[in-house]
């Protein structure tokens, strides 16, 4: 495997570049999901079955 990126003639380039943008962008949403707000991600799980409460006095 270690032949075949050596052999790239100059692609190795584009295969670091693109591994580092692919390990940064998930390790920046691992961040943003271990920072958020338990209560923000409960209010939103809640939300699709309040809503339904919502319309069904509505209807009533």
């Amino acid at each position: 495997m270690f032949k075949q990126i050596k052999d790239l003639a100059g692609g190795e380039f584009y295969l670091i570049t693109s591994l580092l943008i692919f390990m940064v962008f998930f390790i920046l949403v691992g961040v943003y999901l271990l920072k958020l707000n338990k209560n923000h991600i409960a209010m939103m799980s809640n939300l699709p079955i309040e809503d339904q409460k919502v319309q069904d006095h509505e209807e009533n």
